[in-house]
């Protein structure tokens, strides 16, 4: 052992052999198990496919002779409607649809006691269909006039008087002593009588038989042992291969949740209507079920596969890929120890090496030899060489890139710098003909009240007045605001420790916004709120921010409405403004929270509002967004926290 051990060692043509095969074992290995995962794969969904196509057919044949029954019930209702008050048509009417279509068992008109004047009890005309077992003779119908039961509490007649629409009631069993009972279990498809004037009178039942119904799902099976299942609406059997379970057992009797958890997930997952496939274990084995509602009822058909069955083909790989498997990493190991003790030469590596570095490519290294022969150290010795140089290279490289960098960060401040002064520059200019012109305004409309040459009535001074005074209100507001830029500029947070009323504040904005500017938009404060919630936060300056929102929003809609709706969720409540001005174009969308950012040079502000805004309200923990989604002009959404858990309304 010995002796063979230190053979491999100093051997380089056996070494390289063993580590060039357990690399193309390991390749192979890999390879073929995710051929074999594929393969499973790809067998498992054909037939999952197979079985959903069967289910489908299945549901088509069902949902077949429900629309026949469903056809044959409306056909008539025009006629039964015309005839309410004539018992003998009644009868016909019944006898006809039994008689017209023999995938129906029996149909019965029932109508409202005291409906016929004298009878107490009400009136039933009903017909089903007797079987005569017989293949030459046809099956009898047989009419009467119920005898009298207390059929108005029966579900066929109480689920439609309910619901006041047509609709399918689960099945159940008709058996009433002492009178004409269909002899299998039912389904019937119900539809409401109402007179003229929209009032209730009766109801038309149309009958079809669970053991047709039975039949029609059983009827193709994909595998040996798979079997097809009916469940109603709270998950009762309609159909199973147990019929002891029938009407009797629902999908969750004597299922406990935290043992079968697929079991009761597939319950909820038919009763609630749903399409799909999967994994549940049934009576100890694995089963894929597929299940579907069938449409028009609140009822669905599963198929039942065993997993066994359904992954034959992919079971039987195994015999055919093992055996290959075996024989295949036999004869790869043999060849290449064969080839490789032929054809690798010892210096073949380092050579290949030497001319990687005549190119110039310093970068991929040889791994240092563990090996005490002479080929492990001139391999350590070229790899030492080579990790030099390479680090040389990198040093080189590394500097060249830290210089283009500095490079790029000094043209970026640049830049950034000349932008600065330029909007410095422009905000100066804009400032000073923002502040001018009302003062110019003030100025002028002085000098007139001051002329006691110049005769005014009462409406024109009260006129300059009122000019005047919106006019000193934009400077106090414009004045207010750069205040506010500059001290909001140097805080980190704000204090929240006020107890606001969101429908209090949200007036007063409304309020100094009336005050501030002119308008013509319609205002509107949509509040979906109780006046007495309230929010943790600084009242002054939100409601600096709600005025100043509203009045951007009022400065730019001419025409139109705008609107503060606030509403309320467990954590935060929302003041969303909107309103249907022209709105910010997308490719601005991202810039107008910046400061001395305008859409429009040449409109009134300071470029400061927004950005002001959205400072304000991330001191005081919230956010400011706008919505690009809103096409209706500009909708702008300010979310604060609400600690506490407040009703809504």
């Amino acid at each position: 052992m010995i002796e063979m051990r230190k053979h491999i060692r100093q051997s380089l043509s056996t070494k390289l052999c063993l580590d060039i095969l357990f690399v193309v074992v390991l390749i192979f290995s890999l390879s073929l198990g995710f051929l074999y995962w594929q393969s499973r794969n790809i067998i498992r969904q054909e037939a999952i496919d197979e079985a959903s196509h069967v289910l489908d057919n299945t549901a088509l044949r069902v949902k077949g002779y429900m629309v026949e029954v469903e056809t044959a019930t409306r056909n008539i209702l025009w006629l039964v409607n015309l005839h309410t008050h004539d018992q003998d048509s009644l009868l016909k009417y019944t006898h006809r649809i039994v008689a017209n279509h023999p995938n129906t068992n029996g149909c019965s008109i029932t109508m409202e006691p005291d409906f016929y004047p004298g009878d107490e009890y009400g009136f039933s005309a009903y017909s089903v269909r007797l079987d005569n077992h017989s293949t030459t003779e046809k099956d009898s119908v047989v009419t009467v006039r119920e005898a009298e039961y207390d059929y108005y509490n029966k579900v066929w007649y109480k689920t439609p008087r309910q619901k006041r629409t047509a609709c399918w009631v689960d099945p159940f069993d008709d058996y009433n002593e002492g009178t004409l009972s269909n002899p299998e279990l039912i389904a019937s498809y119900c539809i409401p009588l109402n007179d003229r004037e929209g009032k209730f009178i009766g109801v038309i039942s149309t009958d079809l038989s669970l053991n047709r119904l039975t039949e029609t799902i059983t009827a193709e099976h994909p595998y040996e042992h798979s079997y097809f299942m009916m469940l109603g609406t709270d998950g009762h059997y309609f159909v199973h291969p147990d019929t002891t379970k029938l009407l009797k057992q629902t999908i969750f009797t004597g299922t406990d949740p935290r043992e079968h958890t697929d079991v009761v997930t597939l319950g909820y997952e038919m009763t609630n209507g749903r399409t799909g496939h999967m994994e549940v274990k049934l009576d100890g084995k694995q089963h894929i079920v597929l299940y579907r509602p069938l449409e028009g009822t609140q009822w669905s058909v599963a198929l039942v596969c065993p997993s066994n069955e359904l992954l034959r083909g992919y079971n039987s790989l195994n015999y055919i890929l093992l055996p290959l498997l075996v024989i295949g990493l036999l004869l790869l190991g043999m060849g290449c120890h064969r080839i490789v003790k032929h054809f690798i030469q010892p210096l073949g590596l380092l050579a290949a090496e030497l001319r990687q570095i005549g190119h110039g490519d310093y970068e991929k290294r040889l791994p240092p030899s563990q090996r005490t022969d002479l080929i492990g150290q001139l391999q350590n010795s070229f790899c030492e060489m080579r990790r030099s140089i390479s680090q040389h290279i990198r040093d080189a490289e590394q500097a060249k890139q830290e210089t283009e960098q500095r490079t790029t960060e000094l043209e970026q401040a640049t830049q950034l710098a000349r932008q600065a002064s330029e909007q410095k520059t422009q905000f100066m200019q804009d400032m000073s003909h923002q502040i001018r012109t009302p003062l110019n305004i003030v100025h002028g409309f002085a000098q007139v009240l001051r002329d006691e040459n110049v005769e005014m009535t009462d409406d024109e001074k009260r006129q300059i007045a009122d000019t005047m005074y919106v006019q000193t209100n934009n400077l106090d507001y414009m004045v207010s605001k750069l205040l506010t830029a500059s001290l909001i500029e140097s805080r980190q947070t704000i204090s929240t420790g006020d107890s606001v009323g969101c429908n209090d504040v949200a007036r007063e904005a409304f309020e100094n916004v009336s005050g501030l500017m002119n308008h013509t938009a319609e205002m509107h404060l949509d509040s979906h709120v109780d006046d007495e919630l309230t929010i943790p936060t600084n009242r002054h300056h939100l409601l600096i921010v709600l005025t100043e929102l509203l009045a951007n929003a009022l400065h730019f809609t001419r025409e139109g409405s705008v609107t503060m709706r606030i509403e309320a969720t467990a954590d935060v409540v929302n003041f969303t403004i909107e309103d249907t001005g022209p709105g910010i174009p997308p490719d601005k969308a991202d810039f107008i929270f910046e400061k001395f950012t305008k859409l429009d040079m040449f409109t009134e502000g300071l470029g400061l509002g927004l950005f002001l805004c959205r400072r304000v309200i991330m001191l005081m923990g919230g956010t400011l967004t706008y919505d690009p989604q809103y096409t209706g002009g500009s909708r702008f959404v300010t979310s604060l926290p609400l600690r506490h858990t407040e009703m809504c309304k």
